[in-house]
C-alpha cells in the first residue's frame, strides 16, 4: 500500500475512532476550544481499536498525527473548524535516553528524564505569507519546524521568483526548547547521564521547569548544526506526563504490600531497620537511627497563611578520616530512588543551585543544579568543609525555606529544593583533638550549622574490644563479600516508599505533653541572667520531625509518647556530645550552633573591659600585660586569652598595629 492510500486509510479510521470511542471527549474539548486546544488519546485504546493504526503511529508519526488532526476537522460535530492538537499518552515504546540512537530517528517514542534547563519562549512561523515583488500576488506557504524559511518557488500569476515575506500577516506558533537528562536512579557509578534536546510547541510551552521529572512522548528527529555541520538528535514533543518524584514512583504489588504490613507488625521493626541501614559499617547506632528517620521523613504541613513547614530532616556528620562517612553517604544515595551525590571540592554554588547558561540563540536560561535535581529526594554533600565559603552559602535558603532564589543574567526565579540533605565534613585540623572541645573544632559557620536538625561528631578513639570487632567485621566482608541484612535493600526501599506515600502521622496529646515538658524543662535553667540558652524553637521543630518520622517508620497514623521520647533521646545525644560547655557544665545552644558559648562571651566582655582599663595606662596595650592581668583576675589560661584576643580581632573589635600590642577599634 503506497503512502497516499495509507494516509486515506488512517484518515477514515481516525474518523471512525473519534466518532465512536472518543465521541464524548471530542465534544468536551470542542466546547472548550480555543481555550483548550489539545485532545489527549490513550495509545492503549487506539491499539485495541486498530492495532495496525497504532503500529503505523510508531513508524510514521508525522503522517498519522496529521491524519488524526484532519479527521477531527472532517467530522467537526460542533462546526468549529477547530485546529486541535492530538496528543498520545501511555505509549508502549518507552526507551531509555541512552538507547535513543539513530535507528529510532523518525519514530514515535517515549522517554523518562529530569528537566535540566528550559529556554525562553519564542515565536515560529507556521504559515508564511509572501508577496510576489512583480505582480503583488499573495501566496501562503506551510513552514516546517526547522530554522529556515521556505519561500514559494514560482509565482503562478507572473512566473516571478522573487518574494517578500509579510511578517505581520504570517501565522505564528509559540515554541520553546528544553533539555532533559536520564533519571539519576538509572545511572550506574561513574556514568555520565545522557542528555536530550526537546522542542515544545503551542500549548506545551511553559509546562516544564528545571528539576521536573517527566515522561516525554514525541518524534525523534535530527537537524544539522550550522557551525559544525554535524547532525544532532532532538525530540519533537507530542505529550508531557509528570512523574512522581520521590520514593512513591516505586510500583508496589499486592504481595509487596502484604509483606510491608506484616513487617510493620514486628515489635522489633525499629531495630531491624536501623541494623539494615549501611550494614557494611559496624557501630554508629545513633547515626544509623538518624539516617533511617531521615529516609522516612516527617510530615509536611501547609498552614492556612500559605507557610510551608518542612518535613525533611537534615543531618551533618563531622568525623575523623576513615570513619566511613563517605560510605554512609554513598549507601543513602543508592537506597533513595531520587538521590544526588556531590563532593565539596568539585562543587560550586551554581552547581548546587542553578547556573545561568546561554542557549543556542544567545539568550539566557537556567540549568538546574544538584539541590534542584534532588527535589523531593535526598542530596548527599560530601566534604562540605572543603567547599568555598561563598559556594557553601548557597545552602542557607535551600536547607530552611527549601527553595533557591536566582537573580542572574536578568533572570529572576525561585526553584524548589524540597529535599533531605545529608552532609559530611572533617574537623578543622583534619582530626579531632581530644584535649579541645568538639564544637570549636567544627570548621563550619553558624548559619549553616543551625540549619541542620542533628549533627554528629565521629571520633576515632582506640579501644581494644571495639577495634577487634571492627577488624573482624571488615575482614569477614573481604573474605566472603557478603553483607548480612535484617531487611533486604529492595524490600526496605518499598517499605519506605509505602510509608512516605500512605502515612502522614499527627501528634497525639500525650506526645505533645512529652515534647512540651522537655522544651520547658531544658530551657528552665535559662531564666537567670547570663545562663546559657539550652535549646531554641528550631530544635523543638527538629524533634517534632524526628518523632513524626519514628511513627511513620512503624506505619502509625499517630505520633505517640514513645516516638517523642525516641526523638528527644536522639537530640539530647547530639546536644550533650557537641553543645556541652565545659566551663558551665551546661548545654549551650550557641556552642552547638557554632557561635561563642555564653561563658566565652562573658570572658570576651571581661577581656574587653581590661583592654579599656589598660588603655588609660598604656598607649597600646601589651598582650603580655593583658595575659598577666587576666590570669590573676579571672584564673584563665594564657592559651584561652590568646583564643579570645584572636576572636575579638576576627570580629573587628580590636586591632594589632604592631606585634604584641593591641588597641580597641
Amino acid at each position: 500500500m503506497n503512502s497516499t492510500n495509507k494516509s486515506k486509510t488512517s484518515l477514515s479510521k481516525f474518523e471512525e475512532f473519534f466518532s465512536t470511542v472518543y465521541k464524548n471527549d471530542v465534544f468536551e474539548i470542542l466546547e472548550k476550544y480555543p481555550d483548550e486546544r489539545s485532545l489527549t488519546v490513550n495509545y492503549k485504546e487506539l491499539e485495541m481499536f486498530d492495532p495496525d493504526l497504532a503500529d503505523l503511529l510508531i513508524k510514521k508519526p508525522d503522517e498519522v498525527i496529521a491524519a488524526s488532526q484532519k479527521a477531527i476537522k472532517n467530522i467537526d460535530p460542533l462546526m468549529k473548524d477547530a485546529e486541535l492538537n492530538i496528543r498520545f499518552e501511555n505509549l508502549d515504546n518507552n526507551i531509555p535516553l541512552s538507547d535513543l540512537l539513530s535507528k529510532y530517528i523518525g519514530q514515535f517514542v517515549s522517554a523518562d528524564g529530569i528537566v535540566r534547563k528550559t529556554d525562553e519562549i519564542r515565536p515560529r512561523i507556521e504559515t508564511g505569507r509572501f508577496e510576489c515583488r512583480s505582480c503583488m500576488r499573495i501566496v501562503d506557504v506551510e513552514q516546517s519546524s526547522g530554522n529556515h524559511i521556505m519561500e514559494p518557488s514560482l509565482c503562478s500569476e507572473c512566473g516571478g521568483r522573487s518574494f517578500r515575506l509579510l511578517q505581520e500577516d504570517s501565522k505564528y506558533i509559540d515554541t520553546q526548547s528544553a533539555r532533559m537528562q536520564e533519571p539519576l536512579e538509572n545511572l550506574s557509578g561513574g556514568t555520565e547521564p545522557k542528555q536530550m534536546l526537546m522542542v515544545l510547541e503551542d500549548d506545551l510551552v511553559d509546562e516544564l521547569n528545571p528539576g521536573d521529572k517527566v515522561r516525554i512522548t514525541g518524534t525523534l528527529k535530527t537537524f544539522r548544526e550550522e557551525r559544525s555541520g554535524k547532525f544532532k538528535n532532538y525530540i519533537y514533543v507530542n505529550h508531557i506526563e509528570p512523574l512522581e518524584q520521590e520514593f512513591e514512583e516505586l510500583e508496589l504489588s499486592e504481595e509487596d504490600e502484604q509483606k510491608i504490613l506484616e513487617l510493620s507488625r514486628d515489635p522489633h521493626i525499629h531495630d531491624k531497620i536501623i541494623n539494615s541501614t549501611a550494614p557494611s559499617i559496624r557501630g554508629y547506632r545513633e547515626v544509623k537511627e538518624a539516617i533511617a528517620l531521615q529516609l522516612f521523613g516527617g510530615t509536611v504541613t501547609q498552614l492556612d497563611d500559605g507557610t510551608r513547614l518542612r518535613g525533611d530532616i537534615h543531618l551533618l556528620l563531622v568525623g575523623d578520616p576513615g570513619m566511613g562517612k563517605s560510605q554512609i553517604l554513598k549507601y543513602v544515595s543508592k537506597l533513595a530512588p531520587r538521590s544526588v551525590y556531590t563532593s565539596g571540592k568539585g562543587t560550586s554554588g551554581a552547581g548546587l543551585t542553578a547556573a545561568a547558561v546561554r542557549d543556542e540563540l544567545g539568550g539566557w536560561s537556567l540549568e538546574a543544579g544538584a539541590l534542584v535535581l534532588g527535589d523531593q529526594g535526598n542530596v548527599c554533600v560530601d566534604e562540605l568543609d572543603k567547599m568555598r565559603s561563598e559556594d557553601r552559602s548557597a545552602l542557607h535558603e535551600a536547607l530552611e525555606q527549601q527553595t533557591v532564589s536566582i537573580a542572574k543574567a536578568g533572570i529572576m526565579a525561585t526553584l524548589n529544593t524540597r529535599c533531605s540533605v545529608l552532609a559530611a565534613a572533617n574537623p578543622k585540623f583534619g582530626r579531632f583533638d581530644q584535649y579541645k572541645g568538639v564544637a570549636e573544632q567544627i570548621d563550619l559557620p553558624s548559619p549553616i550549622l543551625s540549619r541542620f536538625d542533628l549533627y554528629f561528631a565521629l571520633e576515632d578513639r582506640p579501644n581494644v574490644e571495639n577495634d577487634r570487632k571492627i577488624a573482624r567485621h571488615i575482614l569477614e566482608i573481604h573474605k566472603t563479600s557478603n553483607v548480612e541484612y535484617e531487611i533486604e535493600p529492595e524490600l526496605l526501599r518499598k517499605y519506605i516508599a509505602y510509608a512516605r506515600k500512605n502515612i502522614n502521622p499527627t501528634l497525639t496529646d500525650e506526645a505533645m505533653q512529652v515534647l512540651e515538658e522537655f522544651y520547658v524543662t531544658v530551657r528552665g535553667g535559662g531564666v537567670e541572667e547570663d545562663t546559657p540558652v539550652a535549646i531554641t524553637a528550631r530544635q523543638l521543630e527538629a524533634i517534632v520531625r524526628l518523632a513524626e518520622a519514628s511513627a511513620k517508620l512503624q506505619l502509625k497514623d499517630k505520633v505517640e509518647a514513645s516516638d517523642a521520647h525516641r526523638a528527644i533521646k536522639l537530640q539530647q545525644y547530639c546536644l550533650e556530645k557537641i553543645g556541652m560547655d565545659p566551663v558551665s557544665g551546661k548545654i549551650d545552644i550557641d556552642k552547638f550552633e557554632g557561635r561563642p558559648a555564653t561563658s566565652d562571651r562573658d570572658l570576651m566582655n571581661k577581656i574587653m573591659a581590661e583592654i579599656t582599663e589598660l588603655e588609660g595606662e598604656f598607649d597600646k596595650v601589651p598582650v603580655k600585660i593583658l595575659k598577666q592581668t587576666a590570669v590573676e583576675k579571672y584564673e584563665i589560661s594564657e592559651e584561652k586569652v590568646d583564643e579570645i584576643v584572636k576572636n575579638l580581632k576576627n570580629k573587628g573589635m580590636i586591632f594589632e598595629p604592631r606585634n604584641g600590642l593591641i588597641n580597641r577599634l
